[in-house]
């Protein structure tokens, strides 16, 4: 069972939860609630009208998603262990932007939004950290939203593909085993044009399938990809 010393220990470390003391967390995490999840389950739901909690992700991994005006599901980001999600809740209490989803077994502590608060508003010093990582966020969307705009479907694809990679393995599997399904909605692609470019790639000896599984056997390449386009 994990400790506060040691979930404080490893917080993400551009987690929201950053701009408050030691004292502090350890205060708000006194007060939060543990939950195990099974696969499949729904933690939050995009448009529950009232969001009075945000979530730290001990173990497991959950994927954030929207439904489009069109019907159309869009995933955000995949949650690892040690980031928090569902932090806007903490600080308008309105309703929920996204879905979020275990994609794996997992254990999350459900933080109080009202604890939260109540623990900024005691330190001025917390509320500059917590605007200084909201501007940081503001920064990096805009930066995700214009390369989405900008390249076409093959470094889009490779952008997620290179953020799926599980980086404590050698072999280039993806984390989460995703379908195609989930990686056109985490490109922003629908599934025919995701499946034509895996079998492009495959020929091209890029990536390689195992049954359901997708190995990147190429990083070099998707990651030039992703950061330069076609044209890099």
């Amino acid at each position: 069972m994990e400790t506060l010393d040691s979930i404080i220990d490893t917080l993400a470390p551009d987690s929201l939860l950053r701009a408050l003391s030691r004292v502090q967390l350890e205060g708000l995490l006194a007060k939060s609630n543990r939950r195990e999840l099974k696969k499949g389950d729904v933690l939050i739901n995009q448009g529950d009208e009232e969001g009075d909690f945000a979530v730290y992700l001990l173990s497991g991994a959950l994927k954030i998603s929207f439904v489009s005006a069109g019907g159309r599901e869009i995933i955000l980001n995949y949650c690892a262990p040690n980031e928090l999600v569902g932090e806007i809740a903490l600080l308008d209490s309105g309703p929920r932007t996204a879905t979020v989803t275990a994609v794996v077994p997992s254990a999350v502590l459900l933080l109080p939004t009202q604890a939260f608060l109540e623990t900024v508003s005691n330190n001025p010093a917390s509320v500059v950290g917590v605007m200084r990582e909201l501007a940081r966020r503001v920064r990096q969307l805009n930066l995700v939203v214009e390369s989405d705009r900008t390249f076409s479907m093959g470094p889009r694809l490779a952008r997620a593909l290179v953020r799926l990679i599980d980086r404590n393995r050698e072999d280039g599997e993806l984390i989460y085993n995703p379908s195609q399904n989930d990686l056109g909605a985490f490109a922003g692609l629908a599934r025919e044009n995701v499946s034509r470019l895996l079998t492009e790639w495959e020929a091209q000896e890029v990536i390689e399938r195992k049954g359901r599984a997708l190995v990147v056997r190429d990083i070099e390449y998707l990651e030039l990809l992703a950061e330069f386009g076609d044209d890099g």
